[in-house]
């Protein structure tokens, strides 16, 4: 069986569950965040970064790497669109989203408002917040809202791209915004389609689930929501400061 390292409040964590759901793979998941992984994970994950996936003696690192093993391996349903060119697109807006969005709505946003007061007594600096917001926020949308079309998804069928992108939103609803339909009313359509998708909605009730739990208890709270946990744990039981790039 497929095991997955990593939180599911990821977002990166759930656009391979997504994947996995669509695909109707089972796995089995350790629910750990990177700063709380121990000496271990470091073996397995070299930048301490989350999702990892392992498949038998197969160690895979980057999201955007297993989604690929994961569309090769399990072809069928594709999350990929058909022609060439419109695989190069969809690639291309999962690029956009782990790196401009995940740097934005992931570090800059959520990090900065809820994982590092939460696990490193951080202060909310909400000046700061404000001027994301009217800046690199607004830019982003604005860049998605000219590349998205009155109606479907981003590269055709309900797929990578719309999966990438509307994952990282969840993000930016923990720290308390939400896109504005009137101002960006492409974008706001495009998420609603999206999270209408049952993999979509699955695992977003399983990410609200582990956000509202610490992490000590969370390996107990999976078999709750529907989640099959590894039977051990790169846990480490304290937090530990790493580089910007965890969750990648």
């Amino acid at each position: 069986m497929i095991t997955i390292i990593g939180n599911t409040v990821s977002p990166y964590v759930r656009k391979i569950l997504v994947v996995l759901t669509i695909k109707g793979i089972p796995f089995e998941i350790d629910p750990i965040v990177p700063f709380f992984g121990d000496d271990e994970f470091a073996k397995i994950s070299p930048l301490r970064r989350i999702p990892v996936l392992i498949d038998g003696d197969m160690i895979i690192n980057d999201s955007s790497v297993i989604a690929q093993y994961l569309e090769e391996t399990y072809p069928f349903p594709s999350i990929l669109p058909a022609t060439a060119a419109a695989r190069a697109k969809a690639r291309w807006f999962e690029e956009y989203a782990d790196s401009r969005m995940g740097d934005v709505f992931v570090w800059k946003g959520f990090g900065k408002m809820v994982l590092a007061p939460a696990f490193f007594g951080a202060t909310r600096d909400l000046e700061a917040h404000k001027t994301l917001l009217a800046t690199e926020v607004v830019e982003v949308m604005d860049y998605l809202e000219s590349v998205t079309s009155e109606e479907g998804f981003l590269c055709g069928p309900f797929g990578l791209a719309d999966i990438s992108v509307a994952v990282m939103f969840k993000m930016m609803m923990y720290a308390r915004w939400t896109p504005d339909a009137a101002r960006w009313p492409k974008v706001c359509a495009l998420l609603a389609r999206a999270e209408a998708h049952p993999a979509m909605r699955l695992t977003a009730e399983w990410a609200d689930a582990l956000s509202r739990t610490p992490p000590p208890e969370q390996r107990a709270k999976l078999a709750e929501i529907g989640l099959r946990p590894t039977a051990t744990s790169y846990f480490g039981g304290a937090p530990r400061r790493g580089p910007m790039s965890q969750i990648g």
